[in-house]
């Protein structure tokens, strides 16, 4: 039932239940990730059958602990620009054409344990699409979801584990930063929706809208770690998630350089339901 496998030694890093996985070395263990043929997370059952049947190959003290992988979505927003002199091909065709693209690449460079995010090599075969075009302008956001358990108060910990987009102290601030969310319910009122963003030195706040201005409820609702692409939310109740049907909160990020490496237990998808392509016709 294995599809891929990643392995780090405890010197490497290390895995707690209440933050994840971190940078912080922990001796004495080797730490195993997998991402199972099914898309699953192994159970609890699998995991400690896996640690009983490695028991006979340990060496020494070293113990085996079984991490879940983590899926880290990339949000792209994509602008092409075409000569319509040289293709029949429409405007929606070509944005058709470099969405199967952005799709191919996501099926086969990402989607794995060290698989990394080559913005240039993504560019090239954009450009490449369609004879026509003539360049394209491609941004990248990081995000990731977690699942609150509603009316429940808990802290989360969201790692990117690559440089957030940090030029200087307060970068941003008044607009919001470079963090984003999809909304959510407090106190079980569903008539005010509430969201995350930063305010350029490390504070993550909650904010909700009146009349399109920020009114924050809480400026220092958690903490943003630009450097090792770290979020972390203090304990908070939230009691329902804004987007219909949805039981998760996005966090979005923008990062420091869109080469997106994947460490440790972390897997690199495009998120191709919010990635959007626009498509215009050159004009010089």
């Amino acid at each position: 039932n294995t599809q891929a496998v990643s392995i780090w030694g405890g010197e490497d890093g290390s895995y707690d239940s209440s933050t994840g996985v971190s940078s912080n070395p922990e001796y004495g263990k080797v730490f195993i990730s997998i991402k199972s043929t099914t898309g699953q997370n192994l159970t609890s059952v699998q995991k400690s059958n896996l640690v009983s049947a490695l028991a006979p190959y340990k060496v020494a003290s070293v113990t085996p602990v079984i991490v879940d992988n983590e899926t880290t979505f990339l949000i792209l927003t994509s602008t092409i620009q075409y000569d319509s002199s040289s293709t029949t091909n429409t405007s929606s065709d070509i944005a058709s054409l470099v969405t199967t693209t952005i799709s191919d690449y996501n099926d086969s460079d990402l989607k794995n344990f060290n698989s990394p995010f080559r913005h240039s090599k993504l560019l090239g075969l954009i450009d490449n699409t369609d004879t026509s075009i003539l360049n394209n302008t491609t941004t990248v956001t990081l995000a990731k979801l977690f699942t609150p358990t509603l009316s429940v108060s808990q802290d989360h910990v969201i790692n990117l584990s690559n440089k957030l987009f940090n030029p200087h102290s307060g970068h941003n601030a008044a607009a919001g930063g470079i963090i984003s969310s999809t909304g959510f319910y407090l106190n079980g009122v569903t008539t005010t929706t509430y969201f995350f963003d930063d305010d350029g030195i490390g504070n993550l706040r909650v904010y909700y809208l009146v009349r399109g201005s920020r009114t924050y409820q809480d400026a220092t609702a958690g903490t943003v770690d630009y450097v090792n692409g770290r979020i972390t939310i203090n304990a908070i109740i939230i009691t329902g998630i804004a987007e219909a049907s949805s039981t998760q909160v996005r966090i979005n990020a923008i990062p420091d350089s869109y080469d997106i490496v994947p460490v440790r237990n972390q897997i690199l998808e495009i998120d191709l339901v919010n990635t959007k392509v626009s498509t215009s016709v050159d004009a010089t």
